[in-house]
């Protein structure tokens, strides 16, 4: 490209992959999202680093681990203690690296990365969510550039109007990076909680996709949603409003770049920071709905949409990729050079050149907890902490069957354990490792008596029926 893409980096909140017709969902029509897939390229297979908020969103915003950042789960922001720190304090952030090759660089939304009463490092304008983040639809306190503003009504809503604003302000000469962090689709769930309008047309709209479990044997059960509830609707349906919510405030976004004439040279990225379950493997929510932690693709793949000047149209990449290599992309087609590299940029795949090399495992953590994942199988190890787990994905898709400890897997185990611990030694930092535990957060290590405790009564753990001959045919 002779001219440098504008960069309009959608990163929203728990939504899952599998609510959207392009990854297989029959109900739930999502107009803006289906025009940006035909438009653009649809990811298959992307996963996040991390299944839940700070961690996942710090990957995406340095392209390093949570064991290179020290972030390992999400913080508390309405504490002093934890909101008053720079997270990210001696890393180079996306913003930072795009303003440097002279991007204007814009923050709607959520940061979650401590100090979000403040414009981030990098940052030329921001509309923040200090503190907690609060309901979807309430009075609340936001920042614009550091100053209190307090609106009421959606915050989708609200988010989506001041990154308009703030996009009118671009100097005509420089390309703009715009990074709206919208809160749907994450709690609260219930369709009281979501705008009437946007209810009503979910309850018109079948809940076959959403499967039905028995609750899982790990289910933290401290007020969160049970599957064992008598009636689970009100919760799917906020949920799928949520997704509509989403579906129409990006549409807002596009339509204001389209009629500005700027959309033409805009890369627009679609992801969310991690997955989100509603029932599926038995729980509710993501990596911290169960005990001990965990690493389902419910939890782990998200959606990823890109389109916009030399990306293919209507392309699809089964390839498995995650955050790590989007933050390579973004950093490609923004012109920067960011070293040392812990992704592959997947700019190649998005513009429709095959990759022949291209590595087709992803890898992952949650403190304490680390998973590499293959097309075929997906292994995660505890370190002590609990049982680990082994999946075939070929023959157990829905990873109801652990075969970790079993003779018959036992070298494949033995592999993908030094597979494991072999990138991760080239991609940790020993005073930010999650295998230290002093060096969490002290709200992530409340849960260790209880993850222990449950060490014994999951081990060898078999939610399926299937047969062993059955995985391994």
């Amino acid at each position: 490209m002779s001219k440098r893409p504008n960069i309009l980096f959608f990163l929203t909140d728990d939504h899952g992959a599998w609510t959207l017709s392009e990854y297989g969902n029959k109900a739930l029509k999502t107009p803006c999202f289906s025009q940006l897939s035909s438009n653009g390229t649809l990811f298959r297979n992307a996963f996040t680093p991390c299944p839940v908020c700070s961690p996942a969103r710090a990957c995406v915003m340095t392209g390093q681990t949570p064991s290179q950042v020290g972030i390992h789960d999400w913080l508390q922001e309405w504490d002093e203690e934890i909101d008053s720190r720079d997270w990210l304090s001696g890393c180079l952030t996306l913003p930072e690296l795009l303003r440097s090759r002279g991007y204007y660089t814009i923050l709607s939304g959520k940061w979650h990365l401590g100090r979000s009463h403040f414009t981030p490092r990098g940052f030329d304008r921001c509309f923040g969510l200090p503190g907690g983040q609060g309901d979807h639809n309430s009075l609340y306190t936001y920042h614009q550039d550091g100053v209190k503003v307090t609106l009421d009504g959606n915050k989708s809503e609200n988010i989506t109007s001041r990154a308009i604003d703030m996009l009118e302000d671009v100097p005509d000469d420089l390309p703009f990076f715009l990074n709206v962090g919208y809160i749907a689709t994450h709690s609260p769930y219930e369709a009281s909680a979501h705008d009437p309008e946007l209810v009503c047309m979910s309850q018109e709209l079948s809940l076959g996709d959403i499967p039905k479990y028995i609750p899982h044997p790990w289910v933290k059960n401290e007020g969160g949603i049970s599957c064992s509830s008598n009636d689970l609707t009100t919760y799917y349906q906020g949920y799928y409003a949520a997704v509509l919510e989403l579906d129409r405030n990006i549409q807002r976004v596009l339509s204001y770049l389209k009629k500005s004439g700027k959309l033409e040279n805009t890369i627009v990225i679609y992801t969310s920071d991690h997955g989100c379950a509603m029932g599926h493997n038995g729980f509710f929510g993501k990596g911290n709905s169960t005990r001990p932690l965990n690493m389902y693709d419910s939890s782990i793949r998200v959606p990823l949409i890109i389109s916009g000047p030399g990306v293919m149209k209507s392309h699809e990449v089964d390839a498995h990729v995650d955050h790590y290599d989007l933050f390579e992309a973004i950093c490609e087609w923004g012109g920067v050079s960011s070293t040392p590299c812990v992704g592959q940029s997947l700019a190649a795949l998005a513009e429709g050149k095959e990759s022949l090399d291209w590595p087709e495992v992803v890898y992952g953590e949650y403190g304490d907890l680390r998973m590499m994942r293959t097309p075929n199988y997906k292994f995660i190890n505890r370190y002590g902490r609990g049982p680990n787990e082994l999946f075939n994905l070929k023959n157990d898709p829905e990873e109801r069957c652990n075969l970790s400890g079993r003779s018959e897997f036992e070298s494949l185990e033995n592999a993908m354990i030094l597979n494991l611990n072999s990138w991760y030694s080239d991609h940790e930092k020993s005073n930010a490792s999650g295998l230290n535990v002093s060096s969490l957060p002290i709200h992530n290590r409340k849960d260790e008596a209880w993850r222990d405790g449950l060490r014994e009564k999951t081990a060898g753990y078999n939610l399926g029926s299937s047969s062993l001959s059955d995985l391994m045919a």
